[in-house]
């Protein structure tokens, strides 16, 4: 049954300041930044035109809607869905071709959205694997439902067991949070992702090794180390390399953790060679990353591999002192 925009409660309209969430999960008010790059560019002059026959995205509003409570609406009162095999930490969207068909995203227009009853430094766009900006709500890209035919309408509801309203933070409308292990809450583990209150975070830690001193690693103990083939800012660890030693992802600085290390000392780089918005971890402009045959925390495998793959030091700079369990370990030299 249809009903008129008038009767979609909502709070008084708030006016948007253009604040984005990056691909990396920065915010920034009014223009995006690549922190690997330092280049700023305003929104309007890097969106595209949004998808050919469908309409701008000109607002987001909020109606109450039967036991779900509070959704997101578009400004025709559409629900607004959000996809658990998204990302939001990074923004990233894995909706396309019959899956968009289904469940049309909510396309960013040149103008930002205007805003009733949600946040405004909640909302920011995301580029789509096609290349085209979606909306995004607390990270996460919002969607439409094809079979909903109505204001009110919430038949994405629940479908597949991924799909569900969004209600104003941009969390799940209609579903209770788990209660985290207790474990889980003591200590940001960076690669926590099996729930819990630091999942999705990134943890920076300095630990004391007993042969190379002062060395970097994550919230779970991990040893982070650079390579000296990579360059500031870039990468040269792609394919068969990074199979064997992966990167340490860059969650955003609203989930960084930093104990040890000169906070000015961390950024990122957007990779190439992974999915949609995945970033990776630098410090003092060197990219970081794991050695998949370090089996526990404190294991320091990978240091000084064909002599090109080192531990990291509080300031970035490379540790050269040998572990007694590094060296070549017959595991590729680092590729």
């Amino acid at each position: 049954m249809q009903f008129p925009r008038w009767a979609i409660p909502a709070a008084a309209a708030l006016t948007a300041t253009g604040v984005l969430v990056t691909a990396c999960g920065q915010e920034q008010g009014g223009a995006q930044r690549n922190s690997s790059a330092g280049l700023k560019q305003s929104p309007a002059a890097e969106a595209p035109a949004e998808e050919a026959g469908t309409p701008a995205a000109s607002a987001l509003e909020v109606a109450s809607v039967g036991k779900l409570g509070k959704v997101v609406t578009d400004g025709e009162g559409r629900t607004l869905y959000r996809f658990d095999n998204d990302t939001a930490r990074p923004p990233a969207s894995t909706c396309a071709d019959a899956c968009a068909k289904a469940w049309p995203p909510m396309w960013a227009g040149q103008q930002d959205p205007q805003v009733k009853g949600v946040d405004e430094a909640l909302v920011g766009k995301v580029r789509r694997p096609d290349g085209k900006w979606q909306v995004t709500l607390g990270g996460w890209p919002l969607y439409k439902y094809a079979k909903d035919q109505s204001p009110g309408d919430v038949k994405g509801q629940g479908v597949g067991g991924t799909w569900y309203a969004s209600a104003p933070d941009g969390k799940k409308a209609g579903v209770k949070a788990a209660t985290p292990p207790a474990q889980a809450e003591q200590e940001p583990n960076g690669d926590n992702a099996a729930g819990g209150r630091w999942a999705g975070w990134t943890t920076i830690k300095v630990r004391r090794d007993a042969t190379l001193g002062m060395i970097v690693t994550d919230g779970k103990g991990r040893t982070m180390y650079r390579f000296d083939k990579d360059r500031p800012k870039v990468s040269n660890c792609s394919g068969d390399c990074r199979a064997k030693w992966p990167i340490v992802t860059f969650n955003g600085f609203k989930k960084l953790k930093v104990e040890g290390v000169d906070k000015a000392l961390v950024s990122f780089i957007e990779r190439k060679d992974g999915k949609p918005g995945e970033c990776q971890l630098l410090i003092n402009g060197w990219p970081m990353y794991y050695f998949a045959k370090d089996a526990k925390a404190g294991d320091t495998k990978g240091q000084a591999v064909q002599n090109v793959w080192w531990a990291v030091s509080p300031q970035g700079k490379k540790v050269t002192a040998k572990a007694d369990a590094g060296g070549d370990d017959g595991y590729g030299g680092g590729y």
